[in-house]
């Protein structure tokens, strides 16, 4: 759950949206939280260690540049072929480390229509299959392609063990159309673990980053600098890695904003900086349960408050009105979905709800376009990115 006292004066917000003339729902960025949390996270980076931007968090441009800009980062971690192409065009400059593998042809498809792609993008190779695939292609097209392999230092959702890492290796540094960079590992299941299991599957996964970082080393395989590229990290567990463990750079997007899966003791300090707002259309202070007409008058000590909200079956949850939260008695709606909760001292009908998004990534493309309030008033109109596959 979202702290009361973490959350934004939504009072203020709906007369933002009202005096910009807002009447349907829309994504809200809050420009001095972002702010903030961008400096929190930039103060908490472990020295000599870069940063990467996680592209699929903060999917529109000015959002991603503010996030770039201010955490002086090395690049971006990029998802999706759709958001690679626009990326490319829109940013020719940025560094990109894709976060899972693409199927080859997706990659043929880009270096096709983007031809900086060769150059500013480093793919991301989990088998020697994959490598192999990736060979070809760059062998076909004349070209070298920077290539990252994914290791598995304890997810188990793929990428190459530890102990099979040097004959993959091996195998690229034997294929001069790709240029090893260096690994990335990436370790979710760290922030989520009981206590019990947390230690020993870090320790795991740092000793599995450390040999790594030596082996690479020894290889002679460097990344954006002399050392090789040793990426691991999320937005739960960037500040716990650095040279100590042999990671060069780390990745974080979705605590720059604090969707509500990234509420945890992990991310104190930062603050919630996106929410949905959507217009309130019904309201009823004492509301009757559909079917029991017969009998409603009987259970009056049941009911509770409703409103209707426009639109609705979003990734969030409720947050305002206080103490409103979906109903059990109508369920989920695209359509008109109803809250229930206390009763209000007045009708908050044509005034908005707000929904704390458990993620960015799906939201923001879901809306199309981020309203940026600022000082108390909207002030700019930010247009998604495309992430879709």
């Amino acid at each position: 759950m979202t702290g009361a006292d973490s959350l934004p004066d939504f009072a203020r917000w709906t007369r933002a949206l009202q005096d910009h003339g807002q009447c349907l729902p829309c994504l809200v960025l809050d420009r001095e939280r972002f702010l903030a949390n961008l400096a929190l996270a930039r103060s908490r980076v472990q020295s000599g260690t870069g940063v990467r931007v996680v592209a699929k968090s903060l999917a529109a441009l000015p959002l991603l540049d503010l996030a770039v800009q201010e955490l002086g980062a090395l690049g971006v971690m990029t998802f999706s072929a759709a958001m690679l192409h626009s990326l490319l065009q829109a940013r020719p400059e940025l560094d990109h480390l894709m976060g899972k593998p693409l199927p080859v042809g997706a990659a043929a498809q880009v270096l096709e229509q983007q031809a900086n792609a060769a150059q500013r993008v480093i793919w991301l190779v989990d088998t020697p299959r994959r490598a192999q695939q990736f060979g070809d292609l760059a062998r076909a097209r004349g070209i070298r392609l920077r290539v990252a392999i994914e290791l598995d230092i304890g997810l188990h959702r793929g990428g190459i063990a530890p102990a099979d890492l040097a004959a993959l290796v091996t195998q690229i540094q034997q294929m001069p159309e790709l240029q090893l960079q260096g690994v990335m590992g990436y370790e979710p299941h760290l922030a989520k673990l009981p206590a019990l299991l947390h230690r020993g599957a870090k320790a795991r996964a740092e000793r599995a980053l450390r040999a790594a970082a030596d082996l690479l080393q020894q290889r002679g395989v460097t990344g954006l600098g002399s050392a090789p590229l040793v990426n691991t990290g999320g937005s739960l567990t960037f500040d716990g890695y650095g040279p100590a463990q042999g990671v060069s750079e780390v990745s974080l997007g979705s605590v720059l904003v604090k969707p509500q899966d990234f509420v945890t003791p992990a991310t104190q300090g930062f603050q919630p900086a996106l929410f949905i707002a959507t217009p309130i259309l019904k309201y009823h202070a004492n509301n009757p349960l559909p079917g029991l007409d017969g009998v409603n008058p009987l259970l009056a000590w049941r009911r509770r408050a409703t409103l209707a909200i426009y639109g609705g079956y979003w990734k969030g949850s409720p947050v305002f009105p206080r103490g409103y939260g979906y109903s059990g008695v109508f369920g989920r709606s695209s359509n008109q979905e109803v809250w229930s909760g206390p009763q209000l001292a007045a009708s908050p009908v044509d005034q908005f709800a707000y929904l704390h998004p458990s993620q960015s990534e799906a939201v923001i493309p879901e809306f199309g376009e981020i309203l940026v309030l600022s000082e108390g008033r909207i002030t700019q109109t930010w247009s998604a990115l495309s992430q879709l596959h």
